[in-house]
């Protein structure tokens, strides 16, 4: 448990070091050298930090879609593919409908 302890302390450390050069009103370089910590150390740290956490996901309703012989669009029959990052993958037929796709979008892209 030493290392864990260790790592623990460090993240602390800098945290600390980030908020009181975003408090301070100096940037990153002048921090650093105030401060005497390296600067790349306090860039690497200041983004590590800043990442937004992975928010659980939510599922948002769709409505289904008929063809034109009146079934329901089978999810292989896409018409349209939009693949984003970390493997999410929309596929739309031909009867999607445009206001449930934004709001699935602006789901999507608020994460």
């Amino acid at each position: 448990m030493p290392n864990k302890n260790r790592q623990s302390n460090k993240r602390r450390h800098w945290q600390t070091h980030v908020k009181a050069c975003q408090e301070s009103g100096l940037t990153r370089a002048e921090y650093s050298r105030q401060h005497n910590i390296s600067y790349r150390a306090l860039a690497y740290w200041h983004k590590k930090l800043s990442s937004p956490k992975v928010k659980e996901s939510v599922l948002v309703p769709v409505a289904l879609g008929r063809g034109k012989s009146g079934n329901f669009i089978a999810p292989n029959q896409a018409d349209l593919k939009i693949i984003m990052p970390g493997n999410i993958k929309i596929e739309i037929g031909e009867n999607f409908s445009s206001s449930s796709l934004v709001r699935l979008l602006a789901v999507l892209e608020s994460r």
